[in-house]
């Protein structure tokens, strides 16, 4: 496994990345050992040059992955059928919940539409499901597992993360909408259940066992950031323990014409390797179950065999 075994671009507030420097970014990850590039946002379908910006990560040679929620992609899917690698959609629950949820009124029937179109096409990408937990949709892997099973998707899901790790400390703007720790070790033993019936949820039975035993997981070691790389939309790359704090700019390495082993080398990020190794913020599956990947858990690298080969 290579120093970076995945990039992925957010999008924040400033002048985001043109097409051009955003080519240039994706082709010195490929040149640095990065294998995946996974764009979210915000809403990227939003950005007029989505296309372009997913092809050209095709053609540095990552693999493509998408995150969406899913209301443009009748009109501006074929600009990305054949190069997006993975498909992701933003599924919190079923009908008008889902669409109160997201203020998007027809958003789930266009989802179903597109998804169920979607197992027609020879060129369709691998397709996942995912469902953020809170009080707003308790319950929701019950409604949610039955749709993912009919859409051929693979379901993620993940407790809502309601803050993030300033440089003043961590900084809570949602707690109010958590799951408690019963909720969430109840959520893992639905999970369990639905995984047991057939349903397609793809967290590994090691992670939905760790949230049942300590739904607020702090009993894991975090190694993430050696194998994700996040990059805002406006080119900062994240320091996930100082989110408003870049390391660096894309645009500052490009211009200084060095790639991303000028960012690896620096002091900044090999602190941040070190400290993000007793931190235990972040609670998604992601995360966890990247960082057993990164030691060689060989259930782990069994997991990984097996989406391989997919």
């Amino acid at each position: 496994m290579g120093r970076s075994a995945a990039a992925s671009e957010t999008a924040l507030p400033g002048a985001e990345l043109s097409t051009e420097e955003a080519a240039w970014l994706y082709e010195r990850a490929a040149g640095a050992g990065i294998a995946q590039l996974v764009i979210w946002g915000g809403e990227p379908l939003l950005r007029a040059d989505v296309g372009e910006v997913v092809r050209a990560g095709a053609r540095a040679g990552l693999s493509v992955g998408l995150i969406t929620n899913g209301w443009l992609l009748d009109e501006r899917w074929e600009e990305l059928r054949g190069w997006v690698d993975t498909l992701i959609l933003s599924l919190d629950d079923t009908g008008e919940a889902h669409d109160r949820m997201r203020k998007l009124p027809g958003l789930y029937g266009r989802l179903d539409s597109f998804a169920r179109g979607l197992r027609r096409d020879p060129l369709r990408p691998r397709l996942l499901v995912n469902c953020v937990l809170s009080r707003l949709n308790r319950g929701a892997l019950r409604r949610v597992a039955p749709v993912a099973l009919a859409w051929g998707a693979g379901l993620y899901f993940c407790p809502m993360e309601t803050g993030e790790l300033r440089e003043g400390g961590f900084e809570d703007r949602k707690g109010g909408l958590a799951l408690s720790p019963t909720e969430l070790a109840e959520a893992a033993q639905l999970a369990r259940l639905l995984q047991e019936a057939g349903y397609p949820l793809r967290a590994t039975r090691r992670y939905l066992d760790l949230l049942y035993r300590d739904p607020l997981l702090r009993s894991y070691s975090c190694r993430a950031p050696r194998a994700i790389l996040s990059v805002t939309a406006d080119g900062s790359f994240r320091d996930c323990l100082r989110r408003d704090a870049p390391l660096a700019k894309v645009r500052d390495l490009r211009r200084r014409g060095t790639g991303l082993e000028a960012l690896f080398s620096t002091p900044r990020y090999r602190a941040m390797l070190r400290e993000a190794e007793r931190c235990t913020v972040c609670n998604n599956p992601d995360v966890v179950e990247t960082s057993w990947a990164w030691r060689l858990r060989p259930f782990m690298l069994l997991r990984l065999l097996s989406l391989a080969g997919r």
